[in-house]
Protein backbone atom coordinates (compact mmCIF):
# COMPACT_ATOMS: atom_id res chain seq x y z
CA UNK A 1 0.00 0.00 0.00
CA UNK A 2 2.61 2.51 1.12
CA UNK A 3 4.31 1.81 -2.60
CA UNK A 4 1.20 2.44 -4.48
CA UNK A 5 0.84 5.88 -2.33
CA UNK A 6 4.16 6.62 -2.82
CA UNK A 7 4.02 6.05 -6.79
CA UNK A 8 0.52 8.62 -6.76
CA UNK A 9 2.60 10.99 -5.14
CA UNK A 10 5.16 11.22 -7.62
CA UNK A 11 3.15 11.14 -10.74
CA UNK A 12 1.26 14.25 -8.91
CA UNK A 13 4.57 15.87 -8.62
CA UNK A 14 5.64 15.30 -12.13
CA UNK A 15 2.00 16.35 -13.77
CA UNK A 16 2.68 19.76 -11.61
CA UNK A 17 6.34 20.12 -12.36
CA UNK A 18 5.39 19.36 -16.45
CA UNK A 19 2.26 22.26 -15.39
CA UNK A 20 4.77 25.09 -13.87
CA UNK A 21 7.21 24.10 -17.02
CA UNK A 22 4.77 25.03 -20.08
CA UNK A 23 3.46 27.97 -17.79
CA UNK A 24 6.90 28.92 -17.63
CA UNK A 25 7.58 28.31 -21.65
CA UNK A 26 4.27 30.13 -22.32
CA UNK A 27 5.06 33.50 -20.15
CA UNK A 28 8.48 33.70 -21.61
CA UNK A 29 7.87 36.82 -23.77
CA UNK A 30 5.69 38.39 -21.00
CA UNK A 31 7.02 41.94 -19.19
CA UNK A 32 8.90 41.57 -15.85
CA UNK A 33 7.37 43.32 -13.08
CA UNK A 34 9.15 43.64 -9.34
CA UNK A 35 7.22 41.58 -6.91
CA UNK A 36 7.42 41.37 -2.82
CA UNK A 37 6.30 39.07 -0.61
CA UNK A 38 3.68 39.79 1.61
CA UNK A 39 3.48 37.06 4.15
CA UNK A 40 5.18 34.33 5.51
CA UNK A 41 5.17 31.10 2.83
CA UNK A 42 2.99 28.91 4.14
CA UNK A 43 3.26 24.68 3.67
CA UNK A 44 0.62 22.59 2.81
CA UNK A 45 0.69 18.51 2.82
CA UNK A 46 -1.99 16.90 0.82
CA UNK A 47 -2.43 12.78 -0.18
CA UNK A 48 -0.85 14.54 -3.90
CA UNK A 49 2.02 15.43 -1.62
CA UNK A 50 3.66 18.99 -0.45
CA UNK A 51 3.13 23.00 -1.90
CA UNK A 52 4.21 26.27 -0.70
CA UNK A 53 2.22 28.79 -1.14
CA UNK A 54 4.18 32.48 -1.18
CA UNK A 55 1.24 35.38 -1.49
CA UNK A 56 2.47 38.44 -3.03
CA UNK A 57 1.89 41.88 -4.45
CA UNK A 58 3.57 43.31 -7.61
CA UNK A 59 2.63 46.79 -10.02
CA UNK A 60 1.74 46.63 -13.61
CA UNK A 61 1.22 49.66 -15.63
CA UNK A 62 0.37 51.50 -12.52
CA UNK A 63 -2.13 49.13 -10.85
CA UNK A 64 -1.47 47.21 -8.36
CA UNK A 65 -2.14 43.35 -7.84
CA UNK A 66 -2.12 40.16 -5.68
CA UNK A 67 -0.64 37.29 -6.89
CA UNK A 68 -0.14 33.83 -5.22
CA UNK A 69 2.95 31.21 -6.20
CA UNK A 70 2.15 27.84 -5.62
CA UNK A 71 5.34 25.60 -5.19
CA UNK A 72 5.10 21.89 -5.56
CA UNK A 73 7.14 20.76 -3.14
CA UNK A 74 9.41 17.28 -2.74
CA UNK A 75 11.51 17.51 -0.05
CA UNK A 76 8.57 19.26 2.43
CA UNK A 77 6.68 22.68 3.56
CA UNK A 78 10.01 22.96 5.20
CA UNK A 79 11.77 23.58 2.32
CA UNK A 80 14.56 25.58 0.75
CA UNK A 81 11.90 27.49 -1.02
CA UNK A 82 10.21 28.91 2.06
CA UNK A 83 13.34 30.26 3.02
CA UNK A 84 14.25 31.88 -0.11
CA UNK A 85 10.80 33.89 -0.03
CA UNK A 86 10.47 34.79 2.99
CA UNK A 87 7.92 37.91 3.92
CA UNK A 88 9.42 41.30 2.07
CA UNK A 89 11.62 39.71 0.01
CA UNK A 90 12.02 41.30 -3.70
CA UNK A 91 11.49 38.84 -6.88
CA UNK A 92 10.37 39.09 -10.61
CA UNK A 93 6.84 37.85 -11.69
CA UNK A 94 6.48 37.62 -15.09
CA UNK A 95 3.34 39.69 -16.13
CA UNK A 96 0.62 38.46 -18.62
CA UNK A 97 0.20 42.05 -20.82
CA UNK A 98 -3.12 41.25 -21.70
CA UNK A 99 -4.87 39.84 -18.33
CA UNK A 100 -2.31 41.85 -15.94
CA UNK A 101 -4.40 40.16 -13.29
CA UNK A 102 -2.12 37.21 -14.38
CA UNK A 103 1.08 36.62 -12.94
CA UNK A 104 4.04 34.18 -13.27
CA UNK A 105 6.73 33.64 -10.84
CA UNK A 106 10.11 31.66 -12.62
CA UNK A 107 12.37 30.13 -11.67
CA UNK A 108 14.80 31.15 -14.02
CA UNK A 109 14.02 34.59 -13.77
CA UNK A 110 15.37 34.68 -9.99
CA UNK A 111 19.30 35.22 -9.39
CA UNK A 112 21.44 36.07 -6.23
CA UNK A 113 21.22 39.53 -7.20
CA UNK A 114 18.17 40.63 -7.66
CA UNK A 115 18.65 44.08 -7.11
CA UNK A 116 21.06 44.36 -10.19
CA UNK A 117 17.43 42.73 -12.42
CA UNK A 118 15.24 44.99 -10.89
CA UNK A 119 17.49 48.17 -11.81
CA UNK A 120 17.30 46.56 -15.66
CA UNK A 121 13.28 47.26 -14.98
CA UNK A 122 13.34 50.95 -14.49
CA UNK A 123 15.38 51.58 -17.05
Amino acid sequence: MNAIFGLFRLVIYFFRTVRAWLNAVRSESWPTAEAIVTGDPAGFRSLAGSTVEVPYTYRFQGELYTGLHEEPSFDGVGSVFMRRFVNGRRFLVRVNPEKPEVSLMRDRDQTDDIQERLEQIDH
